[in-house]
């Protein structure tokens, strides 16, 4: 099982981790071939992306048909989250995307997760450049 972060419209290969034989897969394929994969255990087919105009290869596959509905629906809803991927098997216990409309389960997180993030989300702001002094006017600012 390998997962990725919804950050754009398209999957990436060099953004997918944790199972590198699902993104050495997706190389393999050629240009417009299609893949059935299971996001967030939702099957559905996804097609490489074509070739750049100078011939080179592009990394990435784009949602098709009723999972292109479901990747842009997870991407206005849950943007930097991180998903599952998985190869589809053929078997039919795996989720096909239907018309029914998508429910996502809520992420249950405890108070010491809630407690950590807090902590460095405060210490974030001790990491970095700070000035001294006063900035001056703003017409000074610019003539420098």
């Amino acid at each position: 099982m390998a997962h990725t972060t919804v950050s754009d419209f398209v999957i990436w290969t060099k953004h997918i981790h944790g199972d590198p034989r699902i993104a050495e897969h997706i190389l393999a394929l050629k240009a417009g071939e299609t893949i059935d994969l299971k996001v967030d255990g939702v099957r559905g087919p996804w097609r490489r992306m074509s070739d750049g105009k100078d011939g080179r290869p592009t990394r990435g596959i784009r949602p098709v048909g009723r999972m292109q509905d479901f990747w842009n629906e997870l991407y206005q809803s849950r943007r930097r989250d991180v998903v599952t991927l998985e190869l589809a098997d053929d078997d039919p216990a795996g989720a096909v995307l239907s018309g029914a409309p998508v429910v996502f389960p809520c992420i249950a997180r405890t108070e010491a997760d809630r407690q950590a993030a807090l902590e460095a989300f405060l210490a974030a702001g001790e990491q970095g450049w700070r000035s001294d002094g006063p900035y001056g006017p703003r017409e000074e600012l610019y003539d420098r």
